[in-house]
């Protein structure tokens, strides 16, 4: 499989830009105990999907210090919609910050279905399946 991945080394992440970021990052806990898998450490997801916003690489070339780039892809929506990683990136790099942003979200659009967008499945008409039928009995 060809997975495109980027040249650009992203920098990491230090403890004193963790710290300007991490309160966008809290969650809500709910009275309610939470079922399931324990979730990912809020930093190392965020370092996955920093990585793949300064690298502009595919999810899939992730590499495998941050956690599985399904996990980061789906909390990155979540985030991306929610308007954090906007924050979060113009946070640690300005002007730039947005910029990655803007070129994730022009990356994403092709991929965006309109809201209320049914996808529409074509019947092939002139297709004719050879039908099973069962034997007659005697």
């Amino acid at each position: 499989m060809d997975i495109r991945k980027s040249c650009r080394t992203c920098p990491e992440l230090t403890d004193e830009q963790w710290d300007s970021i991490e309160p966008l990052f809290q969650e809500p806990h709910g009275g309610a105990a939470r079922r399931g898998r324990p979730a990912h450490n809020s930093r190392c997801v965020f370092e996955g999907i920093h990585w793949v916003l300064w690298t502009a690489s595919v999810w899939a070339a992730l590499p495998s210090r941050y956690p599985d780039f399904r996990t980061c892809h789906r909390r990155f929506k979540v985030w991306f919609e929610a308007g954090i990683v906007h924050q979060a990136m113009e946070r640690l790099y300005g002007d730039e910050g947005l910029a990655l942003c803007s070129a994730m979200a022009a990356r994403m659009q092709a991929w965006r279905m309109p809201p209320g967008h049914k996808p529409h499945f074509r019947a092939a008409s002139g297709l004719h399946w050879p039908v099973a039928l069962p034997e007659a009995k005697q």
